[in-house]
C-alpha cells in the first residue's frame, strides 16, 4: 500500500522539478457493491481506490501507467461475496496503455493485470491478463465507445494456442456529460457487452456467443476547486439471458441497483 503514495509523490516531484507535461488523476470510488461485468463478486460496501500517471507526448499521443484496487469494507464476512473475505485488498490490478488521436477518434491500447492477493483470489476466476483496444468518436452531442478485450492467460494456456477469436469480449458505450456550472456537471452511461462461446463458458459456464451484461447509470460531480471534485454514481446492471444471451440457470441473474461517493483528485 506504500507503493502507491511513494510513485505519486515522486512523480510530483519530477514534475515540479522539470516541468514534464505528467499528469495524475487519483480517484476513490466508495461503492455499495462490487461488479464486474454484470456478475456481482461483492454485495458489501467496498473502495476502490486508484491512481493514473500520464505523459502527454502531444502529437505522439500520451502513455499511461494505472493502478486499480478493490478494498473489501467488509472483511471477514463471506455472504454474498465471491471474493476474498480474508483481507481488505483482493483485487490489485496494474493497466499500461497507450492513446493517440486521430482527429476526433481516440484510439487507445494496453494491458491489464488482474492479481488477487491471499493466493487467486476470487475462487472463480484466478489471475489473469488481458488486452485491450478502445475506440471512442469525441463529439458535441455524445461520445460513442467501442471497446474489445483479449484475456490470453486464463482462457487459453498459451497466448498463440488455438483460435483467438473464441476468447473475446466486448463493450459498446454511450457517455453524455452535461455541464450545468463551470463547477457542477451531470452525466449518465449506457452500455452493452457480448462474449464469445469460449469466453463465457469460462466466466459465465454458459456455452456460446451471446450478449452477456447491460448497464446503464448516472452520475454528477461538482469541484470544489481547481483540483478535488466530488461525486455520486448510482448504477443498474444485469446480465442478459434466453436466445440472445447467457444461460441464465448456470449463473445467477445478478440485476443490481447501486452506487456511492465518488472523489478524485487531478495534479
Amino acid at each position: 500500500m506504500w507503493i502507491i503514495p511513494l510513485v505519486l509523490m515522486t512523480a510530483t516531484w519530477i514534475h515540479a522539478a522539470e516541468n514534464r507535461p505528467l499528469s495524475l488523476d487519483m480517484k476513490t470510488d466508495i461503492y455499495s457493491a462490487y461488479v464486474w461485468r454484470g456478475m456481482v463478486l461483492d454485495r458489501h460496501a467496498v473502495a476502490q481506490p486508484s491512481a493514473i500517471a500520464t505523459m502527454n507526448m502531444q502529437n505522439a499521443g500520451s502513455f499511461s501507467a494505472k493502478v486499480w484496487m478493490n478494498w473489501d469494507l467488509s472483511p471477514g464476512s463471506s455472504h454474498f461475496k465471491v471474493t476474498s473475505a480474508d483481507d481488505g485488498v483482493n483485487v490489485l490490478n496494474f493497466v499500461p496503455s497507450y492513446t493517440k488521436a486521430f482527429g476526433p477518434v481516440d484510439i487507445s491500447v494496453g494491458n491489464t493485470w488482474y492479481t488477487f492477493p491471499d493466493t487467486g483470489k476470487p475462487k472463480k476466476p484466478s489471475n489473469t491478463d488481458e488486452f485491450f483496444l478502445t475506440m471512442k468518436y469525441k463529439n458535441t452531442f455524445a461520445t460513442p465507445s467501442l471497446s474489445v478485450y483479449y484475456d490470453y492467460r486464463s482462457v487459453r494456456q498459451s497466448f498463440q494456442e488455438d483460435n483467438p477469436l473464441k476468447d473475446l469480449y466486448a463493450r459498446i458505450a454511450l457517455d453524455k456529460i452535461i455541464p450545468l456550472s463551470k463547477s457542477f456537471s451531470v452525466g449518465g452511461t449506457v452500455l452493452l457487452g457480448c462474449g464469445t462461446s469460449h469466453y463465457n463458458a469460462i466466466r459465465y459456464c454458459s456455452p456460446g456467443g451471446s450478449l452477456v451484461d447491460y448497464q446503464t447509470s448516472v452520475y454528477m460531480s461538482y469541484a470544489c476547486t481547481d483540483t478535488f471534485s466530488i461525486g455520486t454514481t448510482l448504477v443498474y446492471t444485469g446480465l442478459f439471458g434466453g436466445d440472445l444471451g447467457l444461460d441464465l440457470d448456470a449463473v445467477s441473474p445478478d440485476e443490481i441497483f447501486w452506487g456511492g461517493v465518488n472523489l478524485r483528485w487531478l495534479l
